[in-house]
């Protein structure tokens, strides 16, 4: 598997004849895609309105046959346009019998800056942290790639590898934002001017700015102050054209309608005619008419003034005068924590390449943490769990019995940054009331019979760590009020004692009951259960995500046979067929438990239907009718099981199966073209 990226600034798109006037030939699949995409991102339309001919374009793209490109994301932000390829081994072409590569496809590209497999993954992570190519740090690009995700994902272009590089990515920036100045310091003269204006404004929603000339630099400050929130755009034009930025707001058409706006608040200098204009005689006279309310004026020109002496502009009261050059040495100040930032991100990010490749080169690619899912509902759980594991925000998890909600709760704890701290979990349906007290909260000597010496509880016991209640759909109203008052002042009182304790514990919860029925019916309180379902987790059944069951079964078998000293090759196309059609009551649970008996009685290599239990052997019979498959499917189904027995290693799979590697391939390209996914 190979992982390929490539960008342009957007820039970059004036020079749309390069490529063709260097005489380079392109495929015609190639210069569709490339015309096409200058068409994208030359519309000033908001990206819902052209969302279609994104995804059609992303598909077209996917569907390039030379490549063997099975997932693909394509980023259009603000100021670059980023595309991530991940593709497998091409097949031979059979015209020259050579094999396409990347690099073909990047010479297609004269202005495309390109990149591929550990520089690829690298430049993902910094993308997901809005840290673009050019060192710049780009706020509106983290909004337009976590957008271009889920587009991608939704519509089946994501894939496994860039589903996990995005949960890591997820993770990475959490970890990013709470540990480090990274996104506190501005690293361009525009970043730093937004800063200053926010800390003189406050909010931009009622503030209105004033644009006065043109340059290079317009169409992007434009943007900067729409995405703040900016609350009217004025534009005093001094030349003859018109910027497309200047039909985002109002074009003042004559300096008269100028000087009646007192209500601007900030004026920005863009060219030498403006500033000729904005003269200190009209600053005074602006200042009058707004009764000296404060005005951010920032002369954002090359050269240096000349008729206004820059000393005097700056002494008028409550005007914020700044140059371009101001602004400049404001960024250098901050350069030397902000590199100290980066080079421990950039450490981290390294760290995080290495470990996707470790990740993507093992047996355990569906893994996350201790759970095992490839479907798109357990995607979106590992994703969400990336986004909220390190926040420190309370999350019930709800699910049916073995459905794993422990393993969930786990996952949030270990990759949370207090994962080397307590992890303490406790069934609150295992214990009388009484004794959930005690062993919640502690007790005192003397509280109660028994009570021989002082016992911390659990709480006290996951102090700086995590605690999880299992079942607290089954704790009485006594106990929910105490739990609630942890939750809303961190405070515990030990059982028998008035002394009160502080403590720093996150709380997650489960439950296999639905909490608004019982909150409705007066079981549950409604304050604890809103305090608790800060972020809700829910796990789907094991019946609605079928295409786990396999890759679950899978690993159960390794995990058994290892534990046992057996070796499991495999298991029999009949078995997997059994276990897809029967219901599973109980979950993950009841599957693990099947697969532990099945591999403690087989006296062979590969599992076999007689090594099932007999009330699922009966259980799936029953449906065997119905679920009869032609020939073609049951060949369909072997050769994707083998394949995903060998870890998508075809060389080894097409030795499993007697056939060539190029048969092999073959059949699997037939099958991606009937479905979507040959790993299906």
């Amino acid at each position: 598997m190979s992982i390929f990226y490539c960008y342009i600034p957007l820039d970059a798109i004036a020079a749309e004849k390069t490529a063709r006037d260097s005489g380079r030939a392109q495929s015609p699949s190639l210069q569709s895609w490339e015309d096409e995409l200058r068409r994208l991102v030359a519309e000033t339309s908001s990206f819902p309105a052209n969302e279609s001919a994104r995804l059609d374009l992303a598909r077209r793209l996917k569907a390039l046959p030379e490549y063997n490109i099975e997932e693909c994301l394509l980023i259009i932000g603000s100021r670059f346009v980023e595309l991530y390829l991940v593709a497998g081994t091409p097949a031979p072409s059979a015209a020259n019998g050579r094999t396409a590569t990347f690099t073909d496809f990047a010479k297609s590209f004269s202005y495309f800056i390109t990149g591929s497999n550990q520089e690829a993954v690298i430049q993902f992570f910094r993308s997901a942290l809005g840290w673009m190519p050019n060192g710049e740090h780009d706020p509106a690009h983290v909004e337009a790639f976590r957008r271009a995700y889920t587009l991608a994902s939704e519509h089946k272009l994501a894939g496994l590898a860039l589903s996990r590089l995005f949960q890591r990515a997820l993770w990475l920036y959490e970890k990013v934002r709470l540990e480090t100045d990274f996104f506190r310091h501005p690293n361009t003269a525009d970043e730093v001017l937004l800063e200053v204006a926010g800390k003189i404004f406050g909010e931009f929603k009622e503030r209105a700015v004033l644009f006065v000339g043109s340059n290079g630099e317009l169409s992007h400050l434009v943007k900067i102050f729409q995405q703040a929130g900016i609350g009217h755009l004025y534009f005093a034009l001094t030349g003859p054209e018109k910027p497309e930025a200047a039909s985002s707001g109002q074009i003042i058409n004559s300096w008269r309608e100028v000087s009646q706006l007192p209500a601007i608040d900030l004026l920005l200098l863009f060219d030498q005619a403006g500033r000729n204009i904005i003269t200190r005689a009209y600053l005074q006279k602006l200042m009058a008419a707004r009764h000296h309310a404060p005005l951010l004026l920032a002369d954002l020109t090359a050269a240096e003034a000349k008729k206004e002496s820059p000393e005097e502009i700056a002494k008028m009261y409550n005007l914020f005068y700044f140059r371009q050059r101001d602004l400049e040495g404001l960024v250098e100040q901050n350069a030397p924590v902000r590199r100290q930032a980066e080079a421990e991100v950039t450490g981290w990010i390294r760290d995080e390449a290495r470990e996707f490749y470790h990740w993507l080169n093992s047996a355990d690619r569906f893994h996350f943490g201790s759970m095992v899912g490839r479907s798109p509902q357990m995607q979106q759980v590992f994703e969400l769990i990336a986004r909220i594991a390190q926040t420190g925000i309370t999350v019930i998890i709800e699910g049916e019995s073995g459905t794993g909600k422990e393993l969930v709760a786990r996952a949030i704890h270990q990759a949370s940054s207090r994962a080397r701290r307590p992890f303490v979990a406790v069934n609150c349906g295992a214990l009388p009331e009484n004794l959930l007290e005690s062993e919640l909260f502690g007790h005192v000597r003397g509280a109660f019979t028994g009570a021989v010496s002082n016992n911390p509880g659990l709480f006290e016991q996951a102090n700086g760590g995590t605690i999880f209640l299992d079942e607290i759909g089954e704790m009485s109203p006594a106990l929910q009020v105490k739990l609630l008052r942890f939750l809303q002042d961190g405070e515990i009182k030990r059982v028998g004692s008035n002394a009160v304790l502080k403590l720093d514990v996150r709380v997650l919860a489960a439950t296999n009951r639905h909490l608004q029925t019982l909150v409705h019916d007066g079981k549950f309180r409604s304050d604890l259960y809103y305090r608790l379902n800060v972020i809700g987790i829910k796990l789907p059944p094991l019946r609605q995500r079928p295409e786990d069951i396999e890759i679950l079964a899978a690993h159960f078998a390794r995990k058994f046979a290892g534990r046992m000293r057996k070796t499991i090759a495999a298991l029999l196309p009949e078995v997997l067929l059994r276990l897809r059609q029967y219901a599973w009551p109980g979950n993950v649970r009841e599957l693990e438990n099947v697969m532990e008996r099945a591999v403690a009685l087989t006296g062979n290599t590969t599992l076999e239907v007689a090594d099932l239990p007999a009330h699922l052997r009966e259980a799936a019979s029953s449906t065997g009718s119905a679920a009869r498959l032609p020939l073609r499917e049951i060949e369909r189904q072997y050769i994707l099981d083998i394949v995903n027995a060998c870890n998508d290693n075809y060389d080894e799979a097409a030795k499993v199966l007697g056939i060539g590697r190029t048969t092999l391939w073959r059949k699997l390209k037939n099958y991606a073209a009937g479905n979507g996914d040959f790993n299906s």
